[in-house]
């Protein structure tokens, strides 16, 4: 694994790359940084590609001038860090947020991304989102007079793990994953977690349809899901909207979140990239 800086005109993206050969370029689960793919990119790399894993601006090691960013931004922020590091073309994956970032650099730059996974599609409708709750709901970073603010990173993560594997249950095995999320999660700073918080609680965030967007897709798209997947009432409409696609379900949990799974998870990686 090698780790190093692209340049964009925003600033720099952190990133780790594994392996020789064509470029899979892997986008994270925010609040995660690409830490997340540490156990994935081995195996891309023996298959016989270059993996490199990307820290999203405002997360891990990468610059945070991303204040108020639209998904545009955050994908043309990608295309040229990409572009610094000469990978093109190359296949993106994203999941979540990212995967709507991946959307707009499909759109952006049709010749140099040919292919994408979108790894759990952020296209819920307005009263299934009403039902759900953020890993900040309740929760802030600001001093709270019960202490409550002692535990807020701690909450977060563990949360946001619930949320990802409604199965996840907090253990002393389990609290290693806790913390390395927390780690990502930190990173940041005050001020910016300050600010995400915020607009998550008054639901301030820039409107984005991420299934209208996927329509207007021409290249290759792979959506997957899993059984316990909370995004997984969008999985069938991103099918729908996206003109070549096909898709892929995971029995169980999510294999991203049990390390045994890495290599499964690599391998559908694997063989998407290589059609």
């Amino acid at each position: 694994m090698r780790f190093g800086f692209a340049d964009t005109h925003a600033g720099q993206l952190h990133f780790r790359a594994c392996g020789a050969g064509p470029d899979i370029v892997l986008l994270p689960w925010l609040p995660a940084s690409g830490r997340m793919y540490d156990l994935v990119m081995p195996h891309l790399a023996r298959a016989g590609f270059r993996a490199i894993a990307f820290d999203l601006a405002g997360s891990g090691r990468s610059h945070k001038n991303n204040r108020h960013w639209t998904v545009q931004q955050y994908a043309t922020d990608v295309l040229e860090a990409c572009g610094s590091l000469h990978t093109v073309p190359y296949t993106i994956i994203g999941g979540r947020f990212a995967a709507s970032v991946a959307v707009e650099m499909l759109l952006a730059s049709p010749a140099q991304v040919t292919g994408a996974v979108l790894d759990g599609v952020p296209g819920l409708a307005p009263e299934e989102l009403r039902k759900m709750t953020t890993p900040t709901t309740g929760l802030s970073p600001r001093i709270a007079a019960d202490g409550a603010h002692e535990r807020f990173a701690f909450q977060v993560a563990a949360r946001t793990l619930k949320e990802w594997d409604p199965s996840f249950e907090l253990t002393q095995e389990s609290l290693p994953q806790v913390y390395e999320l927390m780690r990502d999660y930190l990173e940041p700073g005050y001020d910016a977690i300050v600010s995400a918080a915020d607009a998550e609680s008054k639901g301030t965030r820039p409107p984005y349809d991420v299934l209208a967007r996927l329509g207007e897709v021409s290249q290759r798209v792979l959506v997957m899901t899993s059984d316990t997947d909370l995004l997984a009432p969008a999985y069938t409409r991103a099918l729908e909207r996206a003109r070549n696609s096909r898709g892929h379900k995971f029995e169980g949990n999510h294999p991203m979140l049990t390390p045994a799974r890495a290599g499964e998870y690599a391998q559908v990686l694997v063989q998407f990239a290589r059609r």
